[in-house]
């Protein structure tokens, strides 16, 4: 009997999230014998079931419970549980999303299974499986050959390209039906600045502020800039902390990762915390006054000068 693997899918209103597709790739380049399953958990799933069979797994579980609908570890905790029993994979898969850091942990305690978080790379070598990912907020790359055995994966962000959409759907859809009891506490509701353009995790342009926009006069010239460029903007924890935006489109250790094609740093020096948000960018470019800063080190191109010299200038050329 072929092994199992598990993977935890998420989803959206507006569809499959981009990183169940991201695990499904991860996976599928990995293991090319082993049965692949997709765990869905929420309610009226059925079309993304559907769907998800596009991409090559083998079987689709559906959970559907109306107390699923929102997020909350207690209830994921209850239906993850007792899907990991009765399937009992060798390798159960999450994005390192905020569902997979709140879950993960106490799957791994549950199951007395190893977690391995936020990987960016998977190969097999002999009977090992080697992983890297970042450690030390991304100044170092720990890397782990780990014998054969059963685990737990979050699968960074932004890393594998999923697969193209199959042209015919394969493998099969279950429901499964768990007692799933009422939480303590619950998410009565939640409030979201809505961001504008496309949003940054599926930008294709993003101009990054950061503390060097001084004020919310600087952060509205480089959305100027966006608008201009058809993108969106982010910012640097020092821009939060200066007040010009929230942290909802914050990029980095602690926000958003991202992959732009194009990124654009307007005022960010480039602390590590901060890059390891938009190493992924296709291309990098700095605008800072300081020839010294650590941004220029990353980026593909550099401007070292006043943004807002160069910033106006810009928009004025590119609506030329």
């Amino acid at each position: 009997m072929a092994d199992k693997i598990l993977i935890f899918g998420e989803v959206s209103p507006n569809g499959i999230k981009t990183i169940t597709l991201e695990c499904i790739s991860a996976v599928k380049n990995l293991y090319k014998n082993e049965e692949i399953i997709v765990l869905l958990c929420g309610d009226k799933l059925q079309l993304y079931a559907e769907e998800l069979l596009y991409y090559g797994i083998d079987k689709v579980l559906m959970v559907e419970n109306t107390k699923l609908t929102r997020f909350s570890p207690q209830t994921y905790n209850q239906v993850i549980w007792h899907v990991q029993k009765e399937v009992n994979p060798t390798l159960t898969v999450f994005g390192h999303t905020e569902i997979g850091k709140a879950v993960t942990p106490y799957l791994s305690e549950k199951a007395n299974i190893p977690l391995i978080s936020n990987i960016d790379s998977l190969n097999i070598e002999g009977t090992n499986i080697m992983v890297s990912r970042p450690a030390y907020s991304g100044k170092l790359t720990e890397q782990l050959a780990l014998v054969k055995g059963s685990y737990i994966f979050t699968v960074k962000p932004k890393i594998w390209t999923p697969f193209p959409r199959n042209e015919q759907a394969t493998g099969t859809i279950h429901s499964k039906n768990v007692i799933v009891e009422e939480p303590i506490y619950f998410l009565k509701e939640r409030i979201k600045k809505e961001e504008k353009s496309e949003g940054l995790n599926e930008a294709k342009i993003i101009i990054g502020a950061g503390r060097g926009v001084q004020n919310k006069e600087g952060f509205s010239l480089l959305q100027q800039l966006a608008n201009t460029l058809g993108g969106t903007v982010g910012v640097s924890r020092g821009a939060v902390e200066l007040g010009v935006s929230d942290s909802s489109l914050q990029i980095g250790q602690t926000g958003k990762i991202v992959a732009p094609d194009i990124y654009i740093a307007c005022g960010i020096s480039g602390a590590i915390q901060h890059l390891v948000g938009v190493t992924s960018a296709k291309t990098i470019i700095a605008i800072n006054n300081d020839p010294n800063a650590p941004i220029f080190d990353v980026a593909d191109y550099g401007l070292v000068g006043d943004l807002f010299e160069i910033i106006p200038a810009l928009i004025e050329e590119l609506k030329r």
